[in-house]
């Protein structure tokens, strides 16, 4: 996988719906141990790798070797393919040409340096038995050179993306001729859009490795591609798309024009042909990219205006040809980009632009001839995703570097199906494609009864300053990921591409994944009787969910080994506990949360004070025992964020026992009930 445009190592040619390598022979790649393909990682595979020039490699937040097991799973569990990695080792092995050990390494050593160099993001380096075209090594070298992340953070690549995409030529795959799939050619830092795989990555695994009982459930589309005088077209890029699945397959016509789209889902399909002149090129597929003819206009089946649907059935065929005209084609889609709307500038790029389900999004592609006038707001559609667009937001420009562009805003249905999607422009003459480039993903989903006291997980209003866990879906990665303090000494508000705002406030974060969040009610809405809370990941914002806002919503934290014993600790320091009771008369220190607002004034994401003035909560009051007992000191935790600290004295005539109740309050709010200290 590369930066730019890679000429792959092997020769590749068309074969159904996708594009297999094949050895310079003309032999279709394999594995036989397709069943049980293991794989060994490099142990210097670890947060915080560096490489000799002094930089990360492997970024200090990140857990690879986690990455690297879900790429192996992704591609084990697609459920119509038979092929399956086993559970890696960890072991001190370097790569070696033939050794039939199948090695993943980020290390900074001479030999990946060689194999992993300049634009090049990872390799894949395959031995193969020139006569049987088997597979017996498959070594991935990711280049130390670069920076690599699980946590999204900018500038560094994804290493579930990257990994996946090599475990892809691992099997036998070459580059796909469409933008969304995994195995595209070409990486981007800051995103982990690739890190799914799509139906174009999967009907290849499945052709090549069938799971037995499979082939009936799924059809296919074949036919040829020819001129209007009958002369075949080579090296024509073939798409299927269905545009109520959101399932997009490629293929590749052969010098004789014919093709064949295999693997298909049952269902309706358009289908349409286009040449290799960008986003993917000749020079990305390999050597069936040789002689390709990109001399013809874009077409589809019917017509671009009204295309002709095509059922396709399990287990069975269906014809279909394409004409084309011949000629240099006076459209070209060359790439594009999208940014939820509201959210500032956006990024365009040769490969895949995400669209999240339910949420409008600021929309441009680029390419040569769309500064033709006749090509108008109706003129652009989207193949595969309900995504329409808002009427009056069209306009044309250019790129930074002069190409033409177009922009618009779109609306993406909530229930739009999480595939891909074509973008489809059409001229007065003609029609450019920008084939499966953008991909619709899950936008992150929660509830208001997923926003939790983080001491108790206990729902209702969000208190200024509260440490809060929310819970829900699609929220962040699949790893947690804790958060650190920014170069002003505040808790960081963006962690591994999420955001969490209140009322537009961003929130401090302790940890995200992609079922929870722990952050800190912004102080700012202190006074407010709702916040809009709106969780954001990798650009693509939930729905924004009302959660009502409270002067104080005190809880005491209690500890999760199951006791539900809280966190309180002696005067001596020792954990409170049953046998480790406070004696009558002693000050205990009470950890416990949702305190307010503080004096003096504390900023959002700040420690507390760690010496006078400290950053006290007003109106606290405790209960022991059914008693009150006197607070010597009921602020924020110096040191800490958004931990509230208590500082009470056990009454001299507290009931002694393992199970003392204890309560906090401040102003009408109280602790949750059933806390019990033990007092001695």
């Amino acid at each position: 996988m590369r930066r730019l445009p890679l000429g792959v190592l092997l020769a590749a040619v068309a074969a159904s719906a996708f594009i297999r390598s094949r050895t310079s022979g003309g032999t279709l790649l394999r594995r036989a141990d397709f069943a049980n393909i293991r794989y060994i990682i490099n142990d210097q595979t670890a947060p915080g790798l560096m490489n000799s020039t002094g930089g990360f490699t492997i970024t200090p937040d990140s857990d690879p070797i986690a990455a690297l097991q879900a790429a192996l799973d992704a591609w084990t569990n697609v459920p119509t393919s038979a092929a399956a990695f086993a559970r890696p080792e960890i072991l001190p092995l370097g790569i070696t040409g033939s050794d039939r050990q199948h090695v993943m390494t980020f290390a900074d050593t001479p030999e990946n340096r060689r194999s992993a160099s300049g634009d090049t993001i990872a390799v894949t380096l395959p031995f193969i038995s020139t006569l049987s075209g088997e597979i017996v090594d498959s070594d991935i070298v990711f280049n130390p050179a670069l920076p690599f992340s699980t946590t999204v953070q900018p500038g560094t690549y994804d290493i579930q993306a990257v990994a996946l995409h090599e475990l892809g030529h691992a099997l036998g795959a070459a580059h796909s001729g469409l933008v969304a799939p995994t195995m595209f050619s070409r990486g981007r830092a800051g995103t982990s859009i690739q890190a799914v795989l799509t139906a174009d990555d999967m009907a290849f695994v499945t052709e090549v490795y069938p799971e037995p009982g499979s082939q009936g459930l799924l059809g296919s589309i074949s036919g040829t591609v020819t001129q209007t005088d009958g002369l075949p077209i080579a090296g024509a890029l073939v798409t299927a798309i269905a545009p109520a699945t959101g399932i997009a397959i490629g293929s590749i016509t052969r010098g004789n024009g014919t093709y064949a789209i295999t693997q298909a889902a049952p269902g309706q399909y358009f289908l349409y042909t286009e040449p290799m002149d960008g986003p993917v090129e000749a020079r990305d597929i390999g050597e069936a990219g040789n002689g390709a003819n990109t001399a013809f206009a874009t077409a589809f089946l019917g017509g671009a205006a009204a295309p002709t649907s095509l059922l396709v059935r399990g287990g069975a065929n269906t014809p279909a040809d394409l004409v084309v005209e011949a000629g240099t084609p006076p459209l070209n889609i060359q790439g594009g980009g999208a940014a939820p709307l509201g959210t500032g500038s956006l990024s365009l790029f040769a490969g895949p632009f995400a669209l999240n389900a339910g949420q409008p999004a600021v929309v441009a592609v680029f390419g040569r001839g769309l500064d033709d006038p006749t090509i108008t707001e109706s003129a652009v559609s989207f193949l595969g995703a309900p995504v329409t667009i808002r009427p009056g937001t069209f306009s044309r420009g250019f790129t930074t570097s002069g190409i033409p562009s177009l922009r618009f805003t779109v609306d993406v249905a909530r229930d739009a199906p999480l595939g891909v999607a074509t973008v489809l422009v059409r001229s007065a003459t003609a029609a450019a494609v920008f084939s499966a480039g953008a991909k619709l993903l899950p936008s992150p989903s929660f509830s208001a009864a997923g926003v939790t006291n983080a001491a108790t997980f206990a729902t209702g209003a969000a208190a200024p300053g509260e440490i809060v866990s929310i819970f829900g879906t699609n929220l962040g990665p699949a790893s947690g990921v804790s958060g650190a303090f920014d170069g002003g000494g505040r808790l960081a508000t963006s962690v591994a591409g999420v955001t969490l705002t209140f009322n537009g406030f961003r929130a401090p974060l302790y940890f995200v994944r992609q079922d929870q969040i722990n952050a800190q009610v912004p102080f700012e809405v202190a006074g407010q009787s709702f916040a809009n809370v709106v969780i954001s990941y990798q650009g693509l914002s939930s729905f924004a969910v009302n959660v009502p806002v409270a002067a104080a919503q005190p809880a005491i934290f209690v500890r999760l080994d199951g006791t539900g014993r809280p966190w309180i600790f002696n005067q001596d320091s020792t954990l409170n506990d049953i046998g480790r009771g406070a004696p009558r008369g002693t000050v205990v220190t009470i950890y416990a949360n949702g305190q307010g607002t503080v004096s003096p004034p504390l900023a959002t994401g700040a420690p507390g004070a760690a010496a006078e003035p400290f950053n006290r909560a007003p109106g606290v009051t405790a209960m022991i025992g059914g008693q009150s007992a006197i607070v010597h000191f009921a602020g924020m935790t110096p040191g800490f964020v958004g931990l509230l600290q208590v500082n009470a004295e056990v009454p001299a005539g507290a009931p002694t026992g393992p199970n003392v109740p204890v309560v906090v309050t401040i102003g009408s709010a109280s602790s949750q009930p059933n806390v019990m200290m033990a007092v001695q």
